[in-house]
């Protein structure tokens, strides 16, 4: 045993810590046992009993994926799926850039440019733009598992693999905006950190190419290095440097900001100060609830079943915690860290923002679990059991009505005007005229009619939303209307949801408007 444990950590040779190791620290605790970290050597009838657990990773990874790809077929865009698709149909990537440049969009163009190959590779529709990051949502819950897998068992890899199921991994996995990516980016670093090969030159390299990467795709990256950060700050030395890994981290992260600085500067300026999701102390407490729906619920459930299923053991004894799995508990710190970061610059704080935290936690809960009952298999087997038929039965219950899912609740209006959109037409109303600029550019992009976004200056509804459209306006065609151009076209006009301030600055201007339709989706003519 001895002899097999001493080559399983010739594969965990990497500077994690200073000038101490990962594997260091492993080997100085004693307690590295030979089904704790694969390895080529593990005996053959251990790979066995494990099969199936490669299997049921597989199948559940599968299942999220073409669940992930109905979903996509069935909903329509929303306003920022919107802006992601004409982003990227612009006509090369040189205008992508410029576009960002000018303030089209808050995303990265290196994720445009991803969504642009899809795009062109599988037709102009909701599937391929949404795509990328269903793929992306595969191979993270992949890396997750194998990730905890190596720490522990198959079984305990299946529990965090079931642990991200029952987040909000899910419902922004298959998006077309760049989360998903972020976090597969996120689980492959924290596989890279824990276990990188003996090459320590090579596995720095790795970790910073991924840390570009990273930033390149979603600028709120740069908070996945704060638990390395920490956990290396918690055992630093006077005059040791930092780790490789750590050092070509910041590197890689530094590049990335700089190659995206024309872009994101100008951009950050213009809508920081206005942002809709301005950091706050509420914001701050309900961040992880957002981020673990369900995760009070199923936290009570899991220690219910231990205390029924784990019986007594007084022999046992808990082993302590390893490296890898308080690097992974760190994870916690990065919503704490993007708080500050939002008060300080940004002013940017969204729980979508903090996808890098779930592979951590998944992660450490899974290590946790194994610690304390790894000697009781049902106890594990429950909890997993638990996971994933909660998981898999909020995935099934969507697959009824897709549809009806909304990030936000105005989204179905845009199918409520597609239901109108005929009776409309036989009235003569050639211009669909709107005050909300999302809901314009969510119904725009599917309409039929001319849309038509009325700029009145006594109206000032979402000024950042419609200066985004008024940028987006230079590279795409989309049509602003001011008063005059209301009363020009007052008869054949039709205004959508118009915001009572339009409707006040209608009648001081001497028009007159009546209600045609009142619901799903109110309707008002211009006389």
């Amino acid at each position: 045993m001895r002899s097999s444990a001493i080559r399983q950590e010739s594969h965990l040779e990497t500077d994690g810590i200073g000038s101490m190791s990962i594997a260091e620290d492993i080997r100085n605790s004693g307690k590295l046992t030979p089904h704790r970290f694969w390895s080529r050597d593990r005996p053959h009838s251990k790979n066995a009993i494990e099969n199936w657990t490669f299997a049921a990773a597989m199948v559940l990874a599968v299942f999220y994926f073409a669940s992930s790809l109905y979903f996509a077929s069935h909903r329509l865009f929303w306003f920022d799926e919107v802006l992601t698709v004409y982003v990227a149909r612009l006509p090369n990537w040189t205008t992508i850039w410029t576009a960002l440049a000018h303030a089209t969009d808050t995303m990265s163009p290196v994720y445009d440019m991803i969504v642009r190959a899809s795009d062109k590779l599988f037709g102009h529709s909701e599937v391929a733009a949404r795509l990328p990051s269903a793929l992306a949502m595969l191979g993270g819950l992949l890396l997750t598992f194998d990730c905890a897998r190596r720490l522990t068992d198959g079984l305990h890899g299946l529990i965090a693999l079931s642990l991200l199921t029952c987040t909000f991994l899910p419902y922004y996995g298959y998006e077309a905006r760049s989360y998903a990516i972020y976090f597969m980016l996120a689980a492959l670093a924290l596989w890279v950190w824990i276990f990188a090969k003996d090459d320590k030159r090579f596995s720095a390299i790795f970790f910073g190419l991924v840390c570009f990467l990273g930033v390149s795709i979603h600028l709120y990256f740069v908070l996945c290095l704060v638990p390395y950060a920490l956990w290396e700050f918690s055992r630093w030395k006077p005059w040791h440097p930092p780790s490789p890994q750590l050092i070509a981290g910041v590197l890689g992260m530094m590049v990335s900001i700089g190659l995206l600085l024309w872009v994101i500067l100008p951009l950050a300026r213009q809508f920081s100060a206005g942002f809709w999701a301005p950091p706050s102390l509420f914001a701050l407490r309900s961040v992880f609830p957002q981020l673990f729906p369900d995760g009070l619920f199923l936290l009570a459930l899991t220690i219910i079943w231990i205390v029924l299923a784990g019986g007594k053991n007084k022999n046992a004894v808990p082993e302590p915690m390893q490296p890898a799995e308080a690097v992974s508990w760190l994870f916690l710190t990065i919503p704490l860290a993007g708080f500050v970061l939002a008060e300080l610059k940004t002013n940017a704080f969204y729980s979508r923002y903090f996808m890098g935290v779930l592979p951590g936690v998944a992660v450490a809960f899974s290590c946790w679990l194994w610690r304390f009952f790894h000697q009781k298999r049902r106890v594990a087997f429950g909890i997993f059991l638990l996971l994933a038929i909660w998981g898999v039965a909020k995935q099934v219950a969507v697959t009824r009505h897709p549809e009806l899912v909304y990030t936000f609740p105005q989204e179905a209006h845009i199918r409520d005007y597609l239901k109108l959109a005929g009776l409309l037409r036989d009235d003569g109303k050639r211009y669909m005229v709107f005050s909300n600029p999302i809901l314009y550019l969510e119904i725009q992009y599917y309409a039929k009619q001319e849309c038509v976004l009325l700029l009145w200056p006594s109206v000032a509804e979402e000024a950042d939303t419609a200066r985004l459209e008024r940028s987006l306006a230079q590279y795409y065609p989309l049509h602003f209307w001011t008063p005059e151009d209301l009363k020009k076209h007052a008869q054949e006009t039709a205004l959508i949801r118009p915001s009572q301030g339009m409707l006040d600055a209608l009648r001081e201007a001497g028009l007159r408007t009546q209600v045609r339709s009142a619901r799903p989706l109110e309707v008002v003519y211009v006389q």
